[in-house]
């Protein structure tokens, strides 16, 4: 009977010992891959979707709880206001940022966070249950999802790299049933998300029609008239922009060509007093050169038509070319 007690109390120290060793032992390791949305052309650009992958392993002892419960939180970055509002910063100009946010559902509609019960919650994931006084491992992996926003107003922001850095927690506990209470492992794992993006330069152009109207054939003074050419490119952009001399020009005579074969001389030019030349030739007085704002940029056209002998009536046209080089 006396050996039965001793077994009895053996079996109790064992026990015991089991329930402190798995505490002390209890750890998780985590890695994340990079958040990177590539470039991105301000023209083209709506909302720019793609995901980043949380790897982790937890492991515990397991007595008297049988499952493991993973915590993975996702904090505000550095010049994030909170978690619902996170931006992505210049590296060069501070005040210049781009809004983003990562979400725990493919849908993007629940922003990863960091504070339980909230409506941006961290992500729990239940593991088990696992056979009582075995050493368990959870291993496994979540999807973040970023969405760099459409709202954004891409062609008034500068180029080029954007990024911010978000603390990623990767905690574990010991629990019996599934719920949304924290976890409180006070050895968690630690881990930067890298987030980036880059704006690169882009443009987009359009021109008005330029009629010269309609005149007598033997008209006695220069016909004018003007035309406006409206671009945008991304804020910071050099660019330039030429004419081409059209389809019926003789060297750098521009020409327009009526149905039967006649031709009409005309002339672009780039100033009012009608003295540049709107030519193509890039590096040049010929062009317009400028540097973009991000939002639209008018250019005047002034086009002039001399007296010129021998015109016979008809409607006389010809198309040039408007290139934005940047």
């Amino acid at each position: 009977m006396r050996m039965l007690k001793l077994l009895s109390l053996s079996f109790v120290f064992v026990l015991v010992s089991l329930f402190a060793t798995g505490k002390a032992q209890a750890s998780c390791t985590a890695t994340v891959t990079a958040l990177n949305f590539g470039a991105i052309n301000p023209v083209s650009s709506g909302s720019v979707d793609v995901n980043a992958t949380v790897n982790y392993t937890c492991s515990s002892l397991i007595s008297l709880l049988s499952y493991i419960k993973v915590c993975i939180e996702i904090g505000p970055g550095p010049q994030d206001a909170d978690v619902t509002n996170r931006v992505l910063t210049h590296t060069a100009i501070s005040s210049e940022q781009l809004t983003y946010n990562v979400y725990s559902n493919p849908a993007r509609t629940t922003v990863f966070g960091n504070v339980y019960g909230s409506g941006s919650p961290p992500v729990t994931i239940l593991h088990g249950p696992y056979t009582l006084g075995l050493l368990a491992t959870a291993s496994g992996s979540q999807t973040v999802y970023g969405r760099l926003a459409a709202a954004n107003p891409f062609m008034q922001r500068s180029i080029g790299q954007y990024n911010s850095t978000l603390p990623v927690t990767v905690r574990m506990a010991l629990v019996s049933v599934a719920g949304q209470s924290p976890c409180l492992d006070l050895s968690p794992a630690n881990i930067p998300l890298s987030i980036t993006a880059t704006l690169i330069s882009a443009c987009k152009i359009s021109a008005q029609p330029l009629s010269f109207g309609i005149h007598p054939s033997n008209f006695s003074a220069n016909v004018t008239s003007t035309s406006t050419i409206a671009s945008s490119c991304t804020k910071g952009t050099p660019y330039q922009i030429g004419l081409n001399n059209g389809l019926y020009a003789v060297g750098n005579q521009r020409r327009m060509k009526a149905g039967d074969g006649q031709f009409i001389n005309y002339e672009l030019y780039k100033d009012a007093t009608r003295a540049q030349r709107w030519g193509a030739a890039l590096n040049s007085a010929e062009t317009l050169a400028g540097v973009a704002t991000g939002l639209t940029q008018n250019a005047t056209v002034y086009g002039s038509v001399p007296p010129q002998a021998g015109l016979r009536a008809a409607d006389y046209k010809d198309t040039v070319t408007v290139t934005i080089t940047y």
